[in-house]
């Protein structure tokens, strides 16, 4: 009776070995997961590597038992489609809070450069303009006078006109400070609301009350812008 060469590699007992494929797919199914799962967005392929992975290895480890091999190559395919998947939510945390951040200073770049205009004293004074902030183009303090009451008693008559120059809709908030003979006296401040494109308005009643003797003898009078903002619609 003819005897036949068994083919390939045996072990001991004579039998053929059997290999372990699955186990080392998992294997490199769980390796390329891990490297994509530290790239934000391109990441989300790490779920069916992982997941892949995951089936191979648990099915390679169980095979290991019975042909021998395979054992080491499992374990790590399992490890690596584990960590895979927890350095997905890791990744993409980090990425998320870092595009938030970069929003929120974005965001504060933005509302340093809205319209909007911090002016140093005396650089608005009563009908000067300035080419800083077109805001400040879009009005005038056209009368800051002591004038005499019906009642015969001091009273200050402030006006501020007001012209839109933009080209949309815009209301407007000014803040200032009344000085008599470079003293403080007061505050003031004035508004103008949804003011059309070339749209005028004449404020002449600046929400300001000064006591008339602190206008009685007041040699020189002054009225400052000190902050001025406009926002659109």
């Amino acid at each position: 009776m003819s005897y036949v060469q068994p083919t390939g590699p045996v072990v001991d007992g004579g039998q053929p070995a059997r290999s372990n494929g699955l186990a080392t797919a998992g294997l490199v199914l769980g390796i390329i997961a891990v490297i994509f799962s530290f790239i934000p967005l391109v990441n989300v392929i790490v779920w069916p590597l992982a997941i892949l992975g995951l089936i191979f290895g648990a099915i390679g480890l169980n095979k290991s038992g019975k042909v021998g091999k395979g054992k080491g190559a499992s374990i790590t395919a399992l490890v690596t489609s584990l960590v895979s998947v927890v350095m997905f939510f890791v990744m993409n945390a980090v990425f998320v809070s870092a595009v938030d951040e970069a929003v929120k200073e974005t965001q504060k770049e933005l509302d340093k450069s809205y319209d909007s205009a911090k002016v140093d004293d005396g650089s608005a004074k009563t009908g000067e303009g300035t080419d800083e902030n077109p805001v400040l183009k879009d009005f005038r303090l056209s009368k800051c006078d002591v004038t005499t009451s019906e009642w015969g008693g001091k009273e200050l008559a402030l006006h501020i006109d007001y012209t839109n120059n933009g080209d949309r809709r815009y209301s407007y908030f000014l803040e200032g400070e009344v000085l008599a003979d470079g003293k403080k006296i007061s505050d003031f401040l004035s508004t103008a609301e949804n003011l059309a494109p070339g749209q005028t308005f004449k404020d002449e009643d600046a929400g300001v009350l000064v006591s008339s003797d602190k206008l009685e003898g007041a040699k020189k009078l002054e009225c400052k812008v000190i902050e001025a903002n406009r926002h659109d619609f």
